[in-house]
């Protein structure tokens, strides 16, 4: 979740702005940009281009901040899960847990302020995983994976959209498993999981 959203404006960002700069090899040509849409938590700019075929086009793109997701877990290697009603989804699912960084974070900042506000475990030992472009066709989000270990839990302190969010622990290798099978498999979480499992185990 957005911690502390952007304030609402119009002017172009400076995302929006560098990315008037072409990369010298891209076959695209960017000519202008405008926010086509915001909110507290992402926006749309819309890019009026000339593509790789020469033809005039349009190319929009989302822009909701990078985030972070933690594989949390315990010296016998059960994993924390959260479960929460997944509105985009219209349904109840379970991911590892995740959240918006705020502008002036570091990754490791927001991984250890989303943990513990989800779960209410803090975490003494942190690894960065690495970070992944989520969907780069049409938004410039990425999320850094850490694995979070020495553990202690207190009191989670979730915001209320996640009043009815629930954190249990899983086996590692059940959580791996099952990630990729349900029906609201997260891409995030099963790439956390088995990045874990390689980490500890090797890549099977």
């Amino acid at each position: 979740m957005a911690h502390l959203p952007p304030p609402l404006r119009r002017e172009a960002s400076q995302n929006e702005i560098d990315r008037l700069r072409d990369a010298p090899e891209s076959p695209w040509r960017t000519r202008s940009a405008r926010e086509a849409y915001r909110n507290p938590w992402l926006a749309i700019t819309e890019y009026e281009v000339t593509r790789p075929d020469g033809l005039p086009g349009l190319y929009g793109v989302v822009d909701p901040g990078d985030n972070v997701t933690i594989v949390a877990l315990t010296d016998d290697e059960q994993v924390w899960i959260v479960e929460d009603f997944l509105y985009t989804l219209q349904a109840r699912g379970w991911t590892l847990p995740t959240g918006a960084m705020d502008s002036s974070e570091e990754p490791v900042e927001a991984a250890r302020r989303e943990l513990l506000e989800e779960t209410g475990l803090r975490a003494a030992n942190w690894l960065e995983l690495g970070a992944f472009y989520l969907s780069p066709g049409i938004t410039t989000q990425r999320s850094y994976l850490f694995l979070a270990r020495e553990l202690t839990l207190g009191a989670h302190q979730r915001e209320g959209t996640e009043a009815g969010m629930t954190a249990h622990t899983v086996p590692l290798r059940e959580a791996r498993d099952t990630s990729i099978h349900s029906p609201t498999a997260n891409a995030v979480t099963a790439l956390g999981l088995q990045l874990t499992w390689n980490h500890l185990h090797g890549a099977s």
